[in-house]
């Protein structure tokens, strides 16, 4: 640590960033290592802005952010977004500096103005964050393509249009969004739209779960099982297997839908 502060202390903003992951393992453990305690920060020297950043209910949090703050100050942008996304468990005045920090980068990426967008959005700056989300949407951001299909469909920011939900949803998809993909297969599977097609469904159910959507996994052994979908209970057990992989436990889908689980007679 006493290095790392050597080098920050020089200006270097990578260290700053490491220091920051240092104080921040102490909430989100990574892998064996769990973190420094932000008692080794309270020791430290910051710079006036950095000092301005305080989170008197989390100490960790409030060390991580001051890191990642001087990181951005001197041009890390990924110390940036990092300060960005953590503001959100943080104060009103963090993200505000957040704000403040997206948006003097220059030339800001479509992954930056999509963060903007969401500080924007829990700041209550709905009419914001619409506008920046587009932004990043237009330059091919998913997630933010993914976001305008709510805006739309609930007029959070903008005037509600169910046409443009529909197009900002099915681009996403087209980015192969597993949101998107996956309320696009439950539209049709439930005839949403006014269309029931099971297949179209288990089409897009699939590409959302190879993109990483449990649910739409388990989803997808459910309907083996309940010979809504043609495939055997060996497949099946597959993308149950995969749902727990992706974070979503199986047994959730099962259990609502009264279905036994293949993989406890087996």
């Amino acid at each position: 640590m006493d290095l790392l502060w050597a080098a920050a202390r020089r200006d270097e903003p990578l260290a700053y960033r490491d220091l920051g992951d240092c104080y921040i393992a102490t909430l989100q453990t990574q892998g064996a290592f769990e973190g420094v305690s932000p008692d080794d920060a309270a020791t430290r020297s910051w710079s006036d802005e950095a000092s301005a950043v305080v989170d008197e209910d989390n100490p960790p949090l409030e060390a991580a952010l001051r890191c990642y703050f001087e990181g951005g100050r001197l041009g890390d942008r990924p110390a940036t977004l990092q300060f960005a996304k953590l503001s959100r468990f943080s104060t009103e005045l963090n993200k505000q500096l957040a704000v403040t920090l997206l948006q003097s980068a220059s030339a800001p990426t479509p992954a930056e103005l999509y963060q903007l967008g969401l500080v924007q959005n829990w700041l209550g700056d709905f009419t914001g964050s619409a506008k920046t989300h587009l932004a990043a949407a237009e330059r091919g951001e998913g997630d933010a393509q993914f976001e305008l299909s709510l805006y739309y469909a609930q007029g959070i920011g903008v005037t509600t249009d169910g046409a443009a939900a529909q197009r900002w949803l099915e681009r996403a998809a087209q980015a192969e969004h597993p949101r998107a993909l996956y309320n696009i297969a439950a539209a049709f599977a439930s005839g949403l739209n006014g269309v029931t097609d099971l297949a179209q469904a288990a089409t897009y159910y699939e590409r959302a779960a190879k993109s990483g959507h449990g649910r739409a996994a388990a989803t997808l052994g459910a309907m083996i099982l309940t010979k809504e979908l043609a495939g055997t209970n060996e497949k099946a057990i597959e993308w149950l297997d995969l749902a727990d992989e992706n974070g979503y436990g199986a047994w959730q889908i099962l259990d609502a839908m009264g279905i036994a689980d293949p993989r406890d007679a087996s």
